[in-house]
Parts: structure tokens; sequence; C-alpha cells
């Protein structure tokens, strides 16, 4: 039984390693949000008061990135869509294509102490 173990410790670290949600992951790039198979990665981004976020179409279906005031991309497949936040707050967003797709914006006031 002890062999058993000892043999399945490795295979234990590298399942370990593997695993783990990277929905949340963050974009090699600030401000950029990928749109991938519906979801948003990752769910929420962070900037400052005047900065732009980028989102950037990569997958098979279409998705759109709508806001609670309307403001909205068109359906897209590939290519990006971008908005600048002049103010700060948090900003939720959907795909109304897809339910429970949904992601996040939270901008700080660089000035504020």
């Amino acid at each position: 039984m002890r062999r058993v173990l000892l043999a399945a410790l490795p295979l234990v670290a590298v399942l370990a390693a593997c695993g783990g949600d990277d929905d949340d992951a963050a974009s090699s790039e600030p401000g950029v949000v990928v749109v991938d198979d519906n979801t948003f990665k990752p769910k929420t981004v962070e900037v400052g008061v005047g900065d732009t976020v980028t989102w950037r179409f990569e997958g098979q279906s279409a998705h759109n990135v709508t806001f609670e005031d309307d403001e909205a991309s068109d359906l897209m497949k590939d290519g990006e869509y971008e908005r600048t936040f002049d103010e700060a707050g948090g900003f939720d967003y959907v795909c109304t294509v897809h339910p429970g797709m949904t992601g996040s914006v939270k901008v700080s006031d660089s000035a504020a102490p």
C-alpha cells in the first residue's frame, strides 16, 4: 500500500498543477479582455479614470459586450471593441447572446489618496 501511495504522489502533484480555474487569469496586456468561447478573460479588469479597455474577439461563436447604460458592441466573432471610462466606479457588462457570460470593469480615480 505504501508503494502505491508513493507512486501516486508525483501524479497528484502534476494534476494539481494542471488544475484550477483560470477564468480570472489576467490578460497578458493591461486593459485587454479576450472574448473567447463563452468567456471574458479576465472576468474583471481594473483601470484608471480616462483609460480605455479593449475587448478582443477570438472564438468560434459571435458575442457582444453590453453595458447597463445600453452602450454595446456589435455582434462579433473577431475584431476589437473599445470603451474609454471617464469616471470611477464599477461597470458590469454581459454578452446578451450567452446567458451567464458576464464581466466587469473597475475604474479607480488615480488622483484619489
